[in-house]
């Protein structure tokens, strides 16, 4: 890599980096006290419906606060202007089709501002895989779009994603409808059945995003846009992934004294999770994981851990699912 010069003295001078990174943290300060801010907090606590129609309705205040908004993107962009070595202090939310910043979060919450790119757009239809999906995101997701490029949108609908989601009853999405969007216009999408694609814009596009995770889907769906059906699944919840992170890397490290606690997992709300877990305390512990593969067999609430469980027994234990006694060999 070669530095440009304003690089090389930045990164030669630690003053220089020193004001760089007070200057962030000074506007992160300033606008995690702002008004803005804290009164979304404390609208969200107040809540006595925890519903997502009444999340959303914190939502749209927020992004109806454009006073303020506007001088929180002023901000940005003069500090920036200043120094080259500004970074706006809001996690950065990107894809091949826009650049965003989450603006504010919560775990009920998050709202986005960015832009979509009809260059980037374009790209994108263009690539071999090209618009090859529709995705069911499982959560409540509003857009309103400032600036709508002259955009139009295909709307997309499929059967609810329930907790007893398994990818066998998945169905088909169906095409409800196609038009045009205009400047200020919101879309509302209930990704526990409904999807969306933006098919063309004739220029970039402004958008906010709110994402309500409240009663979300356990999964969320993708379905092939040609033939509309189902092609994978994936989790909505940040918890359950990160739990499935650390088991596989307590039994990749052969961490025994890790039982218990992989144990105390099982009990996920999510069936993906509580297979993964079993799988994972399977591999590290066989004799542990039995009486609790049992009782999964027996008793899990949905079909799809149970069913696996009760081949894992017929298969490597040489046990009918209905069996709950003895400590048969594992042949695996």
């Amino acid at each position: 890599m070669i530095a440009s010069e304003k690089l090389a003295a930045w990164l030669a001078d630690p003053e220089a980096q020193k004001r760089s990174y007070l200057g962030i943290d000074a506007c992160l300060r300033r606008w995690r006290h702002h008004p803005l801010m804290t009164e979304t907090d404390r609208a969200l606590v107040s809540l006595e419906d925890r519903t997502p129609e009444a999340v959303l309705g914190v939502a749209r205040a927020f992004m109806d606060r454009t006073d303020d908004i506007d001088a929180l993107m002023d901000e940005l962009l003069s500090s920036s202007a200043a120094d080259p070595f500004f970074r706006p202090p809001f996690q950065p939310m990107s894809s091949d089709i826009h650049d965003a910043l989450l603006l504010y979060h919560h775990p009920d919450l998050s709202i986005g501002l960015g832009a979509i790119g009809v260059d980037m757009l374009a790209a994108r239809k263009t690539s071999p895989r090209g618009a090859a999906s529709v995705s069911f995101t499982g959560v409540v997701t509003l857009f309103r779009y400032p600036r709508a490029g002259g955009a139009t949108v295909s709307l997309w609908e499929a059967p609810p994603i329930t907790p007893l989601f398994d990818a066998a009853h998945a169905g088909k999405a169906r095409l409800v409808e196609r038009r045009r969007i205009e400047d200020g216009e919101e879309i509302l999408v209930d990704g526990r059945h409904q999807g969306f694609i933006i098919d063309h814009a004739v220029s970039d596009m402004i958008f906010y995003q709110a994402v309500v995770r409240v009663d979300a889907a356990p999964v969320a769906i993708e379905y092939d846009s040609k033939t509309v059906s189902f092609i994978n699944a994936s989790s909505t919840d940040e918890v359950s992934s990160r739990v499935q992170m650390m088991v596989t890397l307590l039994r990749t490290m052969d961490r025994e004294d890790a039982v218990p606690l992989i144990i105390e997992a099982l009990d996920s709300p999510h069936f993906y999770t509580r297979w993964h877990i079993m799988r994972e305390l399977l591999a590290l512990d066989a004799e542990a994981a039995l009486p609790h593969l049992r009782r999964m067999a027996a008793h899990d609430p949905h079909p799809e851990p149970r069913a696996a469980a009760q081949q894992t027994l017929a298969m490597f234990f040489a046990e009918a699912p209905e069996s709950a006694s003895g400590d048969l060999p594992c042949r695996a």
